[in-house]
């Protein structure tokens, strides 16, 4: 149930910008700094961030505006990025794919 979110990735150096093609917050952008602080906010991109830092202890910050998220990484992150990519395809799915 629900539907995989498209997007693209742009990667620089540490930092991660995926492009999606649809909105998680409004146009005035929030930043998350760690898991307790995506933990205290009940918001769309808020709970998409406290996905990502459960994935990943990797994670600096990550700020979401609209239908941009940008994750800034202690590394470079290399090939990890599908992994990440993957997280924020499936994050509006409730139900597994059927087989």
């Amino acid at each position: 149930m629900g539907q995989k979110i498209k997007l693209k990735t742009t990667s620089f150096n540490k930092n991660i910008i995926f492009d999606l093609n649809r909105s998680l917050s409004g146009q005035d952008g929030v930043t998350y700094h760690n898991i307790a602080d995506a933990s205290l906010h009940d918001e769309v991109s808020a709970q998409l961030a406290l996905k990502l830092f459960q994935f990943s202890q990797d994670i600096e910050s990550i700020f979401i505006q609209s239908n941009i998220v940008t994750v800034n990484f202690d590394k470079n992150m290399g090939t990890g990025i599908s992994e990440f990519s993957k997280q924020i395809e499936d994050f509006f799915l409730f139900y597994g794919e059927e087989e």
